[in-house]
C-alpha cells in the first residue's frame, strides 16, 4: 500500500515587471521649418474715387431729381468677392535709415474692391448697383534679394466706404475708401532652436454626458539623430586673408629649411556652420640656392574640415584666441604637377589689438612623418579674425 503524503508549499507571487525609463524631453537643439518675417507694416489709408451711375440706375434718378425728391447716397462693401491686393511691380532703391545706407523694395500696389452703392430717394430706395474701386500706392519694404514679389503676402483686413455728397454732374457719385492693409515680407527658411516636444492636455474637462474609461495612449515623438542631424554649432570661427612674404618654412623628408611666400584664405565656421568651413593655403618658394634644389611651390586643399577645437593658450606665443582644424587634403607641386594625400593640422590666432597674428600649418604622410611645417607670427592684425560663437550653451536658463 503506498502512502500518500500531502505537499506542502505555497505558490509565489508573479514578480513585479521592471518599470520602463520615462521618456526624456528635455530642451534641446531641434531644427524647424518656419517662415521668417523679414518686414512686416500695417498702413491705413482713405482713397476718393468717382464712379458713373449706370444707365438703368441712373434715368430713374433723374427723374427723382426733377421730381424734386431728396436723394442720398450709401455703399457698402459686399460679402463676395472680397477686396484684392496685387502687386503692380517693384524697384530697388538705396535709402537713408537712422544714418545707415540700406537697399530697400519700393513695391507699388494695387488695392481694389467691390462695393455696392444704394441710392433712396426720399428714403425709399430707388436703385442699387456694385462698382469697382481701385487706389494704388507705394510702400518701401525690406526686401533683400533674391526675395521678389512671390514673398510679399498682402491682406486687406478692413475697409469702409463713404460717399461725399449728392449725385455730381455726368450722372458721378464720389465715395471716400479707408482700407487697412497687412503687408508681410516672409521666406521659408530652416532654424535651429532650444526646444522640447509638446504633449496634448489630458480631456479633464467634466461634460455632462459619462465619458468612457478607455485611455488613450501617450503621445511619444521620436528621438532626433543628434549624432548625425542637427550638426553641433561651432564654439568659435574665424576669417583669413592673408599673403605674408620671406617666411621660413620646413619642408621634405628630412624637414629642410626653405623660404618663401605663404598665402591662407580661410572661413572657418561662417554663421557657425562647422559644414561650411572651407580654405586654401599657398606656398611660393622663393627659390634661392637653398639646400633643397627646384621649385618646392605647392598648393593644398582640404578634403576633410573637423570642427574648430577653440584655443586661447599656444606654446612659447601670448595670443587672446584662436582655433585649430584638422582633417586630410591633396598638396600639388606646381612645377611638376605631382599629388600626395596629406593630414593636415592649421590654428590661427588672434594676438593683442594691433600686433601680428599667428598661423600655423602641418602636413603629415600617410606613415606618420611630418613633411611640412610653418609657424606664421607676422601676420598681419587686418587679415586674420577670429570671433566667438554664441551657442545653446552660452545660454543661462533660469527658472523662477
Amino acid at each position: 500500500m503506498n502512502q500518500v503524503k500531502p505537499i506542502k508549499g505555497r505558490q509565489l507571487p508573479t514578480p513585479t515587471p521592471t518599470a520602463t525609463p520615462p521618456i526624456s524631453n528635455n530642451l534641446q537643439p531641434e531644427c524647424i521649418r518656419v517662415n521668417k518675417v523679414y518686414d512686416w507694416v500695417v498702413l491705413a489709408n482713405s482713397y476718393r474715387n468717382k464712379v458713373a451711375i449706370p444707365d438703368d440706375c441712373r434715368a430713374l434718378v433723374d427723374a427723382a431729381i426733377r421730381a424734386g425728391q431728396d436723394i442720398t447716397i450709401s455703399c457698402v462693401e459686399p460679402v463676395s468677392p472680397g477686396p484684392s491686393c496685387n502687386i503692380v511691380n517693384i524697384r530697388r532703391e538705396n535709402i537713408v535709415v537712422s544714418g545707415t545706407t540700406v537697399r530697400v523694395g519700393v513695391v507699388r500696389f494695387i488695392f481694389g474692391a467691390d462695393v455696392l452703392v444704394r441710392i433712396f430717394a426720399d428714403s425709399t430706395p430707388l436703385c442699387d448697383f456694385t462698382t469697382t474701386v481701385q487706389f494704388d500706392q507705394e510702400v518701401v519694404l525690406c526686401l533683400p534679394e533674391p526675395l521678389d514679389e512671390n514673398n510679399i503676402v498682402c491682406r486687406i483686413s478692413a475697409i469702409e466706404c463713404n460717399p461725399t455728397g449728392n449725385v455730381l454732374l455726368g450722372g458721378m457719385v464720389q465715395l471716400d475708401v479707408i482700407v487697412c492693409v497687412e503687408i508681410q515680407v516672409e521666406m521659408e527658411v530652416k532654424l535651429e532652436v532650444l526646444a522640447k516636444f509638446c504633449s496634448p492636455r489630458p480631456n479633464s474637462i467634466p461634460v455632462p454626458s459619462p465619458t468612457p474609461s478607455f485611455r488613450c495612449p501617450p503621445f511619444v515623438f521620436p528621438p532626433q539623430c543628434p549624432p548625425i542631424f542637427p550638426v553641433a554649432n561651432c564654439d568659435c570661427q574665424a576669417s583669413v586673408n592673408a599673403l605674408v612674404p620671406n617666411i621660413s618654412v620646413s619642408i621634405g623628408i628630412p624637414l629642410t629649411l626653405a623660404v618663401g611666400t605663404i598665402q591662407l584664405i580661410a572661413d572657418i565656421c561662417p554663421v557657425c556652420d562647422p559644414s561650411s568651413s572651407s580654405f586654401t593655403f599657398n606656398f611660393f618658394d622663393n627659390i634661392l640656392p637653398d639646400v633643397l634644389p627646384g621649385d618646392q611651390s605647392f598648393s593644398f586643399s582640404p578634403t576633410s574640415i573637423s570642427s574648430p577645437t577653440c584655443i586661447t593658450v599656444l606654446p612659447g606665443i601670448a595670443i587672446l584666441t584662436g582655433l585649430t582644424v584638422s582633417g586630410t587634403g591633396v598638396r600639388t607641386f606646381t612645377s611638376t604637377g605631382v599629388q600626395d594625400t596629406l593630414t593636415y593640422s592649421l590654428t590661427v590666432a588672434e594676438t593683442a589689438l594691433g600686433l601680428p597674428d599667428v598661423i600655423i600649418l602641418t602636413l603629415t604622410d600617410a606613415s606618420g612623418v611630418l613633411v611640412f611645417s610653418a609657424t606664421v607670427t607676422v601676420v598681419p592684425d587686418e587679415q586674420l579674425l577670429v570671433a566667438d560663437c554664441v551657442t545653446f550653451g552660452d545660454i543661462v536658463i533660469t527658472t523662477p
